[in-house]
């Protein structure tokens, strides 16, 4: 078996590139100093730099000023939490820089920060800013998925989008999701691109701003992606449901482990600022147990079909109470629910059967009044 100074060598790289955009010096929840930058190793290619020796800092920035490149000598590759197709770069003291020459690829800066079309993202890498764009959400063509992210289940939903220069995907998470709606337009400020295959897309940070605005155009041709193909509907008696609150905090956006819902404050587990409880963003996943022709199905909650259905029945003032949300489910009785190909549930709509039924019940109760009303007068007479 290798020592550990061994494997330590192992795990070292050299990587050629231009420095961009380093960062002040910061402090991490673990009083450790460190700084970032962007690191471009290819055409239209960059990763995230993380430096925990401060005292290189000065030629970092020096480099990134001079337009010169660099060679990054025993640094680490670490998995990126932002991009898990690519990798961080993490240099430590251990780690040396030097200028050089004779690099395969020009310098590029990353995408401004300035507005944007769709035509112009198209061209760029993946991992880099985006600052503005102004779409159009079109109707077709929207897929939702759930993801674990830190232990706890986080609902993404892709979108198709365009403006008159070309058309894209665009993936929102968790309450961006219910910001939208599809065939209206809208300006989304701080995204960052990813690649699908050969295709540049769009995607939303915890930094993403939106707000809907006038109709954006569309190009000449529209590539329809129909989602409904992979949607079926099922029609059932709720027997059994799970529903899960997580509370995560608007201001450092970490998940809150323990949250009392009818406390009026939280303080943030993370970074220890005490808000109001109702500052705090609530989601939602979960478990259904669906009766539907005598076999059970067991299907998943999505976050957006369940404030959907919550807001359609104006329930909001249930919205933080779980067990309420829950016994509710149970009470329906039959229920039309749209389940994608991922066995998500997309939404929910309670059966018109069961309202009329409840007309039904008042107007034979209402008669059976009007009866033994009569049978009283005819007594007395």
């Amino acid at each position: 078996m290798a020592s550990p100074a061994k494997q330590a060598k192992a795990e070292s790289h050299t990587i050629v590139g231009y420095v961009h955009s380093v960062s002040p010096v910061k402090t991490s929840r673990r009083n450790v100093r460190y700084f970032e930058a962007n690191l471009q190793t290819g055409r239209e290619e960059y990763h995230r730099l993380v430096a925990f020796a401060v005292g290189k800092r000065t030629a970092f920035v020096q480099a990134s000023q001079n337009d010169r490149a660099v060679k990054l000598a025993n640094v680490k590759k670490s998995v990126s939490y932002s991009d898990p197709g690519g990798f961080d770069v993490i240099c430590s003291n251990g780690s040396s820089l030097e200028v050089v020459e004779g690099v395969q690829f020009c310098r590029r800066d990353p995408s401004s920060m300035g507005q944007m079309t769709i035509g112009e993202v198209l061209r760029l890498g993946p991992r880099q800013s985006v600052g503005v764009v102004e779409v159009k959400i079109l109707p077709e063509g929207t897929v939702s998925k759930v993801v674990a992210v830190d232990g706890v289940q986080c609902e993404l939903k892709e979108f198709q989008i365009c403006d008159r220069t070309g058309q894209t995907t665009l993936t929102l998470w968790d309450k961006q999701i219910l910001a939208v709606q599809v065939s209206k337009s809208y300006r989304l400020a701080k995204l960052a691109t990813r690649k699908s295959g050969d295709r540049t897309v769009l995607t939303s940070t915890p930094s993403t701003t939106l707000s809907e605005i006038s109709a954006v155009g569309q190009p000449d041709s529209i590539e329809v992606r129909d989602d409904r193909q992979n949607t079926s509907m099922i029609r059932g008696i709720v027997n059994g449901v799970q529903i899960i609150g997580k509370h995560r905090c608007r201001r450092c956006h970490s998940n809150q482990e323990e949250f009392v819902t009818r406390a009026s404050t939280h303080r943030c587990q993370r970074c220890k600022l005490l808000q109001r409880s109702t500052s705090f963003a609530v989601s939602y996943s979960g478990v259904l147990v669906l009766t539907s022709n005598g076999q059970d199905q067991s299907l998943s909650f999505t976050n957006s079909a369940i404030c959907n259905y919550l807001k359609e029945k104006e329930m909001s003032e249930s919205m933080k109470d779980v067990e309420a949300i829950e016994e509710h489910f149970l009470n329906i009785g039959q229920v039309d629910i749209s389940v994608n190909g991922e066995g998500l549930i997309v939404s929910i709509q309670e059966c018109a059967e069961n309202e009329l039924g409840g007309l039904v019940l008042e107007a034979d109760f209402a008669g059976e009044l009007h009866e033994l009303s009569l049978e009283h007068e005819e007594v007395k007479h």
